[in-house]
């Protein structure tokens, strides 16, 4: 009975759900759904499949890859707050901003197509304390049919790391004054997933804005229930309550590349609680033997990020990478990229440079 109200409900809703058209174009009334658990739905990023009819997005860049034949194609779906957001690419065109609201419901993503073929991906754009997001299946009209998906890139790359990796502050206006029809976070647009793109890789981004390796930005740890990187990395949902969390198994995924970039929020009280260097740097060796005990083979990139400037948090990151005794654990010297002045995130613009400056590193060390 569940299932069937959740159908009911969507039939209720598709009529003014929002759309990624100037103008909303109603669902078609004609029903062809297929659930979650399809297996020619291609589902990226690391997810929480607990339950394979209700996969669960978390993570940005976390989302859904599927051909089809027909005219239309409509996404159900349930979201736990108001200020999630989706990035809909049809056919490899311009990404398009899909705005969802809290509850179940149907969104268009895309209409007055031709009748042939056609490949839709969707990417979660914002973080997962923004809302957590359900896929509950597709729906097609009734002469639509859902094809099989072709493979996805055999490389892979995951980047670890806080908001910069999560892409919070790429829409971010003059005035870094909050828009809600233009959310500032997009991870489709963060260096991570342009590496993917230009690389040709599927792409993980393991991020949380705020948190670092020891501590977060306002200093709290696990003491305090705070989750940073060592306690994000093994979890699908890295959600605030710790009832809402899930685990990740780190075997059903293995990069060939990963890029660390921590440190700018535990340096954030840098001035009035200097962080211990020792611990800290202990801390970063075990967190590197960590990521190296389960990705024995990939080549693992460590940076200071974009923001912080201090040469101290460099100096603490190069000491860790050489205490690793490992050559294919590489430091990587990250440039400074200012954000737009009132913000200090970096731009879209930025986003592109900071992709510039791995991009060479990446494909020497990974012979990509």
């Amino acid at each position: 009975m569940k299932s069937l109200s959740r159908v009911l409900l969507f039939s209720v809703l598709a009529a003014s759900a929002p759309s990624i058209f100037a103008q909303d174009i109603a669902a078609p009334a004609a029903k062809n759904i297929i659930g979650a658990d399809d297996p020619r739905l291609q589902f990226l990023g690391q997810i929480d499949a607990s339950n394979p009819k209700q996969p669960r997005l978390g993570y940005p860049g976390t989302g859904l890859r599927l051909r089809f034949h027909g005219a239309s194609l409509s996404l159900h779906l349930s979201v736990d707050s108001d200020v999630s957001a989706l990035t809909v690419v049809v056919d490899h065109g311009i990404p398009a901003l899909q705005l969802l609201r809290k509850g179940d419901q149907s969104i268009v993503l895309a209409s007055g197509l031709r009748q042939e073929p056609h490949t839709v991906e969707v990417f979660k754009r914002t973080e997962t304390w923004q809302g957590i997001v359900t896929m509950l299946g597709v729906e097609l009209p009734n002469d639509g049919t859902l094809l099989a998906s072709p493979p996805l890139p055999a490389r892979r790359l995951m980047f670890v790391g806080d908001s910069v990796t999560c892409g919070a502050g790429v829409e971010n206006n003059s005035t870094c004054t909050a828009d809600p029809a233009n959310p500032s976070s997009d991870a489709f647009d963060s260096y991570g997933m342009e590496l993917g793109r230009r690389l040709d890789a599927q792409t993980h981004l393991v991020c949380f804005g705020g948190r670092g390796l020891d501590r977060d930005y306002r200093g709290r740890g696990l003491a305090d229930n705070v989750l940073n990187a060592p306690q994000f990395l093994d979890l699908s949902i890295p959600a605030e309550d710790p009832a809402n969390r899930a685990p990740w198994d780190f075997r059903m995924w293995i990069p060939d590349g990963i890029v660390v970039s921590l440190g700018t929020n535990d340096f954030n009280l840098q001035k009035t609680l200097p962080l211990d260097g020792k611990v800290f740097v202990a801390d970063y060796v075990r967190f590197l033997g960590t990521l190296r005990s389960h990705y024995p083979d990939a080549f693992i990139f460590v940076t200071e990020g974009a923001i912080v400037t201090d040469p101290l948090l460099r100096g603490y990151i190069q000491d860790a990478v050489s205490r690793t005794n490992d050559d294919r654990i590489q430091w990587v010297r990250a440039n400074h990229y200012p954000g737009n002045g009132c913000d200090g995130h970096p731009t879209r613009l930025q986003h592109q440079q900071i992709a510039d400056d791995l991009e060479p590193i990446l494909r020497k060390a990974l012979v990509w």
